[in-house]
């Protein structure tokens, strides 16, 4: 019955909250589930029952314990976030090594990924780069680049993070870097676990914000949802911590789909509604959505590495006699640099993204 149940389903919200969530102890804090089986909660159709599962289960026998490692799934007793103002431009390059590469790259604002400047060494989880110009030597960056970590990865970096972060007190080792924004890492947000595997990742997520803001750094949360209940979540979270203004999502998993895409998109809009006040809305990825977002907020700016990545496969984004841009392969020679080819592939790229911004075309 377990087989047929999952491969029938579909956990995508579908305005029907199943009966059984109402008696849920974690009702309030969940929202209830969306299912297109609405007679199954999320506990009927994804609790396996097995004591070694990694799911953070109502009926799991860790439970309890890991709600206490997190104090519970609300945001109440967290610190306010606080976030320096800053405005951004329409594209930040995505960073991910100064290699091949002999002088430094002169851009307004990079992206780096903070777990690249963090390694376990003698079972101590430590920072590679002591102070600002280090980083941006490590990196090949100007002096006045600023940078954004981007706090978005793969689920083993995240949890060393996790694992590491208070012991060997992470914060202190990054605030001397002057970073100019921190974007919260994206714990795991699944459609197929039961939703307090999902609400204890949504608090992780708001956890390490908290102790990076009372640190001194400035943050942005990186939005998770998967039910309509989790847009009313993050509504009043950030109603409550009114000087934030740069949120981030992540369009680089589920929300590729452009349906799902857009559902997303909507749901900021209506968040940023409600709110009263104009959000800035960092899209990690999703450079389809340019037109669609820049329609809907007034300042949007996309992050992704797609010229570091194309720059690495010696391809060259190049105007076509129609007017559109694609890449294109470009030799070098055995040894050569590829500086050269970075700048003109940020600079064609950052063109491009302007001009979908500009007229809402994709």
């Amino acid at each position: 019955m377990a087989s047929v149940v999952r491969e029938l389903r579909d956990l995508r919200p579908a305005g029907v909250v199943a009966p059984g969530c109402t008696n849920c102890p974690v009702m309030d804090r969940c929202g209830g589930l969306q299912s297109g089986l609405p007679l199954f909660t999320c506990f009927d159709l994804n609790c396996c029952g097995k004591a070694d599962c990694d799911n953070v289960c109502l009926r799991h026998p860790s439970y309890q314990e890991r709600l206490r490692d997190i104090q519970g799934f609300g945001s109440s007793g967290l610190g306010p976030l606080h976030q320096r103002p800053m405005t951004l431009p329409r594209y930040v390059p995505m960073i991910h090594h100064g290699n091949k590469r002999d002088q430094p790259l002169c851009c307004e604002v990079a992206a780096i990924d903070p777990y690249q400047i963090m390694r376990v060494k003698e079972s101590r989880y430590r920072a590679i780069v002591s102070d600002p110009a280090e980083l941006r030597r490590k990196f090949k960056l100007a002096d006045d680049t600023k940078i954004i970590l981007r706090g978005t990865a793969k689920d083993k970096p995240l949890e060393r993070y996790w694992q590491y972060r208070r012991r060997d007190k992470v914060m202190d080792a990054l605030l001397p870097l002057k970073v100019s924004l921190f974007i919260g890492p994206n714990f795991s947000q699944f459609l197929d676990v039961p939703r307090t595997d999902n609400l204890y990742n949504r608090k992780r997520q708001l956890l390490c914000l908290s102790e990076l803001s009372a640190a001194g750094i400035s943050v942005a949360p990186h939005l998770s949802a998967t039910m309509p209940a989790d847009w009313k979540f993050w509504s009043d979270y950030l109603s409550d911590n009114s000087e934030v203004d740069h949120v981030a999502f992540n369009f680089q998993t589920g929300y590729r789909n452009f349906k799902q895409g857009m559902i997303a998109l909507r749901a900021i809009e209506s968040m940023q509604q409600s709110l009263g006040r104009p959000l800035s809305l960092v899209l990690i990825g999703g450079a389809q959505y340019l037109g669609e977002a820049s329609s809907i907020f007034d300042r949007t700016t996309l992050i992704d590495s797609a010229p570091f990545v194309k720059t690495v496969k010696r391809q060259r984004m190049v105007e076509t006699p129609t007017g559109k841009r694609s890449w294109q392969r470009s030799r070098t020679a055995i040894g050569q640099p590829l500086d050269d080819l970075f700048v003109d592939n940020i600079t064609q790229y950052t063109d491009w993204v302007n001009f979908q911004t500009v007229t809402g075309l994709n």
